[in-house]
């Protein structure tokens, strides 16, 4: 059985269901685990991913008006890779390569040889379930009996030891932050996240896309605590754009930033990576929203979460 996949969470998925030795191709993009990355890379981004979040935002709009897709699929190296199966996405057309070029491609080289497995999570649930669906495809079922009973296992230890703090029972409000230029407030799965860790989501409800929002509505509101996570960037290109993002939102003005309860997370390895590691991105929040509780998350994650001063200084 041979495996293709086209975005970072499908080849997560499959690593985790033990099916690693199936992956005969992968994107531009997957990075983990660091096993996989000697494997042939079939896409392209047409943006420049290491430019500000202004320029990055810009040439998206500008490529969308004229191509179906930001990224570029390798056609030739498609047809020599010859998969059984395709996992790709059809929920954004800036995550992944076009869904419909994907369709087409497989269509004209293999015809009914090939399945593509198409993930579509705009809820927390469904990202379980889109894994407990490709098991199914792949047949690694008794590999997600397993990754369900950890996940359902960690999920419970978070909202145990919430429920068992009288301080972390009372709903903290929790904004994360999406994109800094414009400000885009993270959606889809995340409020769902933030339920989990007994948190209220502002600005955002559970699968609806981030939403972009102006400093005259950020002032309308008083986070207790603020998550930055910007998709695709990691924390030392999130650190470079803080005086961006600073004069973007009413930074003095927010609770979370007078409480040291502002951060910075990898948005790209972990919260918009709709894949196993959710799992490690609701207890990186629940860490963010009630550190006093999970002090053994301090030091799991210390490569993870920068604390910021209401300077924007890393301590």
């Amino acid at each position: 059985m041979k495996i293709v996949t086209l975005l970072p969470s499908a080849t997560e998925i499959v690593c985790r269901l033990g099916l690693e030795k199936n992956l005969v191709g992968r994107s531009h993009e997957c990075d983990y685990p660091e096993s996989i990355t000697h494997l042939p890379v079939l896409t392209k981004s047409k943006v420049n991913a290491k430019a500000d979040s202004g320029t990055i935002h810009n040439s998206v709009l500008d490529i969308l008006k004229n191509s179906i897709s930001v990224y570029d699929l390798d056609l030739e190296l498609l047809k020599e890779l010859q998969p059984d199966f395709v996992i790709t996405q059809d929920l954004c057309d800036v995550c992944a390569v076009s869904f419909d070029q994907v369709d087409s491609a497989c269509k004209e080289f293999f015809g009914e040889s090939t399945e593509i497995i198409s993930l579509r999570p705009n809820r927390l649930q469904d990202i379980w379930d889109d894994i407990q669906r490709v098991a199914g495809i792949l047949g690694a079922r008794s590999q997600m009996i397993f990754l369900d009973q950890e996940i359902q296992g960690r999920i419970a230890f978070v909202q145990d030891n919430i429920l068992a703090s009288s301080s972390a029972r009372r709903r903290k409000r929790i904004l994360t932050i999406e994109w800094m230029d414009p400000v885009m407030i993270g959606g889809l799965w995340v409020p769902d996240m933030i339920k989990k860790i007994n948190g209220k989501s502002l600005l955002a409800k559970s699968g609806e896309k981030a939403q972009t929002v102006n400093r005259e509505t950020l002032m309308e509101i008083d986070p207790q605590v603020v998550v930055i996570k910007p998709c695709g960037f990691d924390l030392e290109q999130t650190q470079g754009e803080l005086g961006t993002l600073k004069n973007n939102i009413p930074w003095d003005q927010w609770s979370a930033v007078k409480n040291g309860q502002a951060y910075i997370v990898d948005g790209n390895a972990y919260f918009n990576r709709p894949g196993p590691r959710i799992i490690e991105s609701i207890e990186i929040l629940g860490y963010c929203a009630f550190p006093e509780v999970f002090p053994t998350f301090k030091n799991k994650f210390k490569d993870e979460i920068i604390q910021l001063t209401p300077e924007f200084c890393v301590p």
